[in-house]
């Protein structure tokens, strides 16, 4: 170790490794927060459609950061619950989607991308998934 101006200063090596444990903790941070927030959008989904199980969406980024919109919300049974094509406007959409947009700012990978096929979009966007009856 060696003194440079009034603090000591770690081995090179002992640095690095410090450094990659913050930085691995910061992740886990990240990604437990971004738990926290998709926690949230699941329940505010759920005070529309208590036996909601499934919400698809779509997320999209601009100038002002990520944004959501819901698509489709479905029971744990495949059940459509709602769809944005067929059904009323969703009410209040802003107390889920804005937790969704978070929590995919706060961990980029953290949705699972879905394969629009399965829900009848065939307009090419790449949608996403929260379950909740995980």
């Amino acid at each position: 170790m060696t003194n440079t101006t009034g603090y000591t200063r770690l081995p090179k090596t002992t640095r690095e490794d410090v450094l990659a444990a913050a930085h691995k903790q910061a992740e886990r941070a990240a990604e437990r927060y971004a738990q926290l927030l998709a926690a949230e959008a699941g329940i505010a989904a759920r005070a529309v459609f208590p036996n909601l199980a499934r919400l698809v969406f779509r997320l999209t980024d601009d100038v002002s950061g990520p944004s959501a919109t819901l698509i489709a919300a479905y029971t744990a049974h495949g059940r459509q619950l709602w769809h944005i094509d067929t059904s009323e406007e969703w009410p209040d959409e802003a107390l889920v989607t804005d937790h969704l947009a978070a929590a995919a700012e706060w961990c980029d990978d953290y949705f699972e991308a879905i394969d629009t096929n399965d829900i009848g979009q065939q307009d090419g966007d790449e949608l996403y998934v929260l379950d909740l009856h995980k």
